[in-house]
C-alpha cells in the first residue's frame, strides 16, 4: 500500500489538489490507518494558524463586514394570535346568535330518539334462539326416525 507524504496532505487540507487526486487522498483515509494519524496531527497543528472563533467580538466583526444591513421585521397583524382568537370569537357568536348549534342539537336528538325506538335483540338472544331451532329440529328428526 503507498503512503502519500506529509506535503500532500498539507496540499488536501488546503485545498491545493486537483478533484482527482483530492478523491484518491480520502479514499485512503478510509484504508489506512497511518495515514489517518498523519492527517489528524496536521490538521491540529493546522488548527493553530486559525482565528480565535471564541471570542465575543468575533460575530460583531463579521456583521460589520456584510454589505447588507438586517431590519427587523414586524409581524402583520394577521400573523397575531390575538387576531385568531378574535376571528374564532366572531364566529362562535355569529354561530349562536343564528341558531345553527340548536338545529344541530335538534337534529342529534331525532337521531338518538330514533336509534333508541328500534329495539334490536342482542347477540346473545340471537344465538339462543337458533341453538333452540337447531335442536328442534333434531328432536323431529329422531322423533321421525322413531316412528
Amino acid at each position: 500500500m503507498r503512503h502519500f507524504s506529509t506535503e500532500e496532505w498539507l496540499m488536501y487540507i488546503q485545498d491545493e489538489l486537483a478533484k482527482s487526486k483530492r478523491e484518491e487522498l480520502e479514499n485512503h483515509l478510509f484504508s489506512c490507518d497511518q495515514c489517518l494519524e498523519v492527517y489528524m496531527e496536521l490538521l491540529e497543528a493546522q488548527s493553530v494558524e486559525l482565528p480565535d472563533i471564541e471570542k465575543d467580538s468575533f460575530t460583531d466583526e463579521v456583521f460589520a463586514k456584510l454589505p447588507i444591513k438586517v431590519k427587523k421585521q414586524r409581524k402583520s397583524i394577521l400573523q397575531s394570535p390575538i387576531f385568531h382568537y378574535g376571528v374564532a370569537a366572531v364566529v362562535t357568536l355569529t354561530l349562536m346568535s343564528t341558531g345553527v348549534f340548536q338545529s344541530i342539537t335538534g337534529i342529534v336528538g331525532t337521531v338518538e330518539a330514533s336509534s333508541f325506538s328500534e329495539q334490536k335483540q342482542s347477540v346473545s338472544n340471537n344465538l339462543m334462539e337458533k341453538a333452540l331451532s337447531l335442536f328442534d329440529i333434531i328432536e323431529n328428526i329422531q322423533e321421525e326416525g322413531e316412528k
